[in-house]
């Protein structure tokens, strides 16, 4: 996968952040403390962890060590032994109790609570580690918690006030369909066009339509676009007060799980026209007519 530039770099934008010195006594710029005196962030963005994934670092630490500082900052535990709760580098701290080590390389920072979730977010920005969910989240608390304008943030992690805008604005859809993006069932690009549809439950229903024939974001604009377009069959209907007409239509569309469109001008001769969106929802959609199972046909490219 080909990473985004951050704009600014990391490393400028935890500067920026930072608003304390690296606390005394740290050698080399920092200091190795117990895995069981760092507390989990309160300011974590990230919500999943791949397991394999975790493994896999878990290994190369169990062979090299943590190679990269995390960041954390220091608490009152009561009792005057030096206690911190992480800002950045969660998985290596997850990693390396995973691979046994008693001790992990920590800079100490003093951060207040906006300073911590800024560093948390930029540095999971900068690393992709985030799904759009969680960077969406991340960016909303920022908002909210902190007061800051979309511009703002946008200067504080290097993207732009678009950006952060459109990343946001994926939280207008519906909690369930959030879930499907975070467990990877649709993509971004397959969401987005939801936006656009008046109401979570047709939002709901296109995002079952795409899920459910593995459509491409194309795909799920086109859904989009024919959800947002009144069909010739309910314009008609609507004009000739037609209920009969209305139900057949609504119960061929729930059989088929698809637009159904009837035109029709009075008692003549009318059209039926049946919404597909690829080559496999078209011999899907036949062998539902047909009541029979096409196997390997295909239909002729264009």
């Amino acid at each position: 996968m080909t990473r985004r530039p951050l704009g600014r770099g990391l490393g400028a934008l935890i500067e920026d952040s930072l608003e304390g010195v690296v606390a005394p006594g740290a050698a080399g710029g920092y200091r190795k403390v117990s895995v069981d005196s760092i507390a989990p962030s309160l300011f974590q963005p990230r919500r999943q962890f791949d397991p394999e994934r975790m493994a896999q670092l878990a290994e190369a630490i169990a062979a090299q060590g943590v190679i990269e500082p995390l960041i954390v900052r220091p608490i009152q535990n009561g009792n005057g032994a030096e206690h911190y709760e992480l800002v950045a580098g969660e998985r290596r701290l997850r990693a390396a109790r995973q691979a046994g080590l008693a001790e992990v390389p920590v800079v100490v920072r003093e951060l207040d609570n906006k300073g911590a979730l800024e560093v948390a977010l930029v540095e999971n920005l900068a690393r992709e580690d985030l799904n759009a969910v969680e960077e969406a989240r991340g960016l909303q608390r920022l908002a909210r918690e902190f007061s800051l304008s979309h511009e703002q943030i946008a200067q504080r992690i290097g993207k732009s006030r678009p950006y952060v805008s459109n990343a946001m604005r994926l939280l207008e859809l519906p909690e369930a369909i959030l879930a499907q993006i975070e467990h990877g069932e649709l993509s971004v690009g397959q969401a987005r066009p939801l936006l656009g549809l008046a109401s979570p439950g047709e939002q709901l229903a296109a995002a079952r339509q795409i899920a459910a024939h593995k459509l491409s974001a194309r795909g799920a604009e086109q859904i989009a676009a024919a959800r947002r377009k009144p069909s010739a069959a309910t314009v008609n209907v609507s004009k000739a007060a037609d209920p009969h007409m209305q139900a057949l239509i609504e119960t061929l569309q729930r059989a088929l799980k698809r637009k159904v469109r009837v035109d029709r001008q009075g008692k003549g001769p009318g059209r039926l026209e049946i919404e597909f969106y690829n080559d496999e929802d078209l011999t899907a959609l036949a062998a539902t007519l047909t009541n029979q199972h096409l196997g390997g046909a295909s239909w002729p490219q264009p």
